[in-house]
This record gives structure tokens, sequence and C-alpha cells, in this order.
């Protein structure tokens, strides 16, 4: 397998994303790997306080949770003495995704995954899906194999 030197890492502080980060922990261990954790604030946010139906202080607190959990990301990295930056993104998860591994030159990002029913994933997309035709590098979805 290629070793990969610039790696994305999405990470919401979810159950998927930290399976995410333990199952890619050997990759990110490499010798002179270069590791970002990017944890995007979901546009509804911004867009119901635009219009009205979210106001700023809620936005705020949804922000500092995400400040909070990409923080937990950076320090189970450090506890694993792998040294990462930590980013914030406001929009939509998968477009954020791809546009931040594009500025940084990402060789590898890497994404959580939990199964859903066929009407679920209608309603609500698959982020890692959605990544397969707006990347320019490689896409490891991280599943808990235990959930099989």
């Amino acid at each position: 397998m290629q070793h990969f030197k610039t790696i994305l890492l999405a990470y919401d502080g979810s159950d998927q994303g930290r399976i995410a980060l333990q199952r890619s922990l050997a990759l990110l261990q490499g010798p002179g790997v270069a590791v970002t954790l990017l944890a995007v604030v979901p546009l509804t946010g911004a867009v119901a306080a635009a219009e009205g139906f979210y106001t700023e202080s809620m936005y705020q607190s949804e922000r500092e949770r995400v400040e909070r959990i990409l923080a937990e990301g950076v320090a189970a990295l450090a506890e694993a003495d792998i040294v990462a930056d930590g980013q914030i993104r406001v929009g939509e998860p998968a477009h954020q995704i791809a546009r931040y591994a594009e500025e940084m030159g990402a060789d590898l990002v890497i994404v959580g995954h939990q199964r859903r029913g066929v009407l679920s994933r209608w309603w609500q997309g698959s982020v890692g899906a959605s990544l397969l035709d707006r990347l320019d590098c490689s896409l490891l979805i991280a599943q808990d194999i235990a959930a099989d």
C-alpha cells in the first residue's frame, strides 16, 4: 500500500468519527505524515440563522460544541504521539471536506461510516458517497467491523 504523507481526517466526534480515528492510527503514525482533523459546522444552522429560525447564540453554541469535539480529537491523537492540526469549516460537509482536501494537497481523506437503511441513505445522503466524485485523492471509509 502507498505511504500517504498528507492526510485529512473528517472528525465530528460521532461514534463513527471516533472509530475512523482509532482505525486509522497506523496510517497517521508514519514518518513525515502531516495530519489535519477537519470538523464541519453544518450550513443548515447558518442558513437558518440568516432566515431568522436560528439565533446567532444558537449558532455560536453549535460552533463551540464543534470546537470542543475537534480539540478532543486532536488530544486523542496527541496521546498516540501524533501531531495533528485542527480546522473548522462551515457548510455542507462533503463540499467542505473536498474543498479543504484540495487546499491542503491531501493524498488521503478518511471518514467514518454508519450503515443505514435505504430510506435513511436516500433522505440524508452519504458524505462518503458524495466525496467519491469530488476528491482528487484516495478516500478511506472506516467503519466498526464489530457492527457486522
